[in-house]
């Protein structure tokens, strides 16, 4: 593909391109594949393995259509903030990632069943676009000061 040009699922980069991008990725993903286990008090080794582990059963589901590396979700922190105030440790932390972690397969067999729709019957345009538009209005003091 020329320079800028969207790369499809059925083409190719170059070796060098390929090269320089999964570097880039790399670097990128390994920061937030290592902080966020920091930040929840789990153990980092144990998070990057996992997320390796993780990207090889996704790349083989797919069946390598969707090239996709699959780290660390800082989203879970919050909550692992929550579960240690609330005396829970590291068992109680791992134990909820699991449950939710499971229910994203559910999910994923759902989609995978019966298409995007049963997403959209869950929660329609309206409900994510609000959603969505909330988020950005309680972004929008930080990012203006």
């Amino acid at each position: 593909p020329a320079p800028g040009a969207v790369v499809r699922p059925d083409e190719r980069l170059s070796w060098p391109r390929t090269a320089g991008l999964g570097a880039q990725h790399v670097v990128a993903m390994f920061g937030a594949s290592f902080v966020a286990p920091v930040l929840m008090g789990l153990d980092p080794n144990l998070a990057i393995m996992m997320s390796g582990v993780a990207t090889m059963l996704f790349l083989l589901a797919t069946r390598g259509r969707v090239p996709s590396y699959l780290g660390c979700s800082l989203s879970f922190v919050g909550v692992a903030a929550i579960i240690r105030a609330q005396g829970g440790g590291s068992a109680a932390v791992t134990g909820a990632i699991l449950v939710v972690g499971a229910a994203l397969l559910v999910a994923g067999f759902a989609v995978q069943r019966f298409g995007a729709r049963i997403i959209h019957a869950a929660m329609p345009p309206v409900v994510t676009g609000a959603v969505v538009m909330l988020i950005g209005f309680n972004l929008a003091p930080v990012t203006a000061s």
